[in-house]
């Protein structure tokens, strides 16, 4: 008896065990089943981004970048404003006054193949720069290139073409000037040497009592991490005249060019410093006599070979500077714009078959 009944019971039990498995796959969404398993979901690998690389931080002509001097591509705190003074370039005039501590330095010739220096200042005025002579038409032309301050003692009146005050006028110079035969700021006469050689000019006086506008910072290519390859130079040697034979000689010292003038080095008289600059540049330039004048004339605008020299090293390339309102820019072999290693520079415009010597 007890035998059926557990019999009957297990029986029973199948049943109900059956139809709740049958339920289950007919409703295979009830809350109260397990849920179905998942095919797992690959995920596809993603390489990750590269890391973009670090903004240098370095000049690009007319893109001058703040806390960086527009002359030299050095750190700099500072208002900007730079001076460019007109100075003699013969044996009467030197050693010159002021020189060391110019930041950019253009020698251009401007009558009889003689030449004189267009000098910058930024930050440090010496209280005595010179000799100021007179300014020619090359140099307006590159005074409308950079727009600063221009100190200088008169210039070229011959006409046609050669008034530097006509000049002046059409190329629609804003920039101050502060002309010797025009303006006693800033100007004084030295005692130990003869008119007109011993025109000198105070910068500091000059940036406190003139200089009442804010210039636009123009600037050279610098980088500071720029790799050098070329050819050797560690001398340098080049020649405008007989008494104007120009040295340069790196010193690997100091990591520039020592500037020598007839084989005696080139000092600063107030400071008893020989002149040495980061960068050489030559840039060679149409150059004509004017006709029933002693003037020489020079095409800053238009284009060029050059040979560019930083530490120790020569690279070729070419300039070009496209019209009144355009910067020179300075390019490669290649055609693409050349940097130079921030620091000083002495830019000697010179007539195209001019040699330049270097080993």
């Amino acid at each position: 008896m007890k035998k059926s009944v557990i019999i009957t019971s297990v029986l029973a039990l199948s049943l109900i065990l059956s139809a709740c498995n049958k339920q289950v796959a007919e409703n295979p969404e009830d809350p109260g089943s397990n849920p179905p398993v998942e095919e797992p979901v690959e995920t596809p690998y993603e390489k990750p981004l590269p890391e973009e690389p670090a903004v240098e931080e370095k000049h690009r002509y007319d893109e001058p970048l703040e806390g960086l001097s527009p002359l030299t591509g050095m750190p700099y705190e500072g208002d900007g404003k730079v001076i460019m003074v007109q100075m003699e370039n013969t044996a009467k005039a030197r050693p010159h006054s002021g020189l060391k501590q110019a930041e950019l330095i253009y020698e251009m010739e401007v009558e009889s193949t003689i030449t004189r220096l267009t000098t910058f200042f930024l930050g440090n005025y010496p209280e005595k720069a010179g000799p100021v002579r007179s300014a020619r038409k090359q140099h307006i032309q590159l005074w409308k290139e950079w727009n600063y301050l221009y100190v200088f003692f008169g210039g070229s009146n011959f006409k046609p073409g050669q008034d530097i005050y006509e000049w002046i006028e059409d190329l629609g110079i804003t920039a101050k000037r502060i002309d010797g035969t025009r303006s006693t700021t800033g100007f004084s006469r030295s005692a130990d040497r003869v008119a007109p050689h011993n025109a000198y000019t105070n910068l500091k006086v000059v940036m406190e009592k003139a200089y009442d506008f804010q210039p636009e910072a123009r600037t050279l290519y610098f980088d500071e991490n720029l790799e050098l390859s070329g050819e050797s130079a560690k001398k340098i040697s080049l020649s405008y005249r007989s008494d104007n034979r120009i040295t340069y000689e790196f010193s690997e010292e100091k990591g520039t060019y020592l500037r020598f003038i007839n084989d005696e080095p080139m000092m600063d008289k107030e400071t008893d410093e020989q002149i040495d600059v980061r960068n050489v540049i030559v840039q060679h330039a149409n150059h004509y006599a004017v006709t029933d004048t002693v003037y020489t004339n020079i095409d800053l605008i238009g284009t060029g070979a050059a040979e560019y020299f930083t530490d120790g090293v020569m690279r070729k390339g070419t300039w070009e500077r496209k019209d009144a309102d355009s910067f020179t820019i300075y390019y490669d072999e290649a055609g693409n714009e050349i940097p130079f290693k921030p620091g000083k520079s002495f830019i000697q415009i010179m007539r195209n078959d001019s040699e330049v010597i270097f080993e």
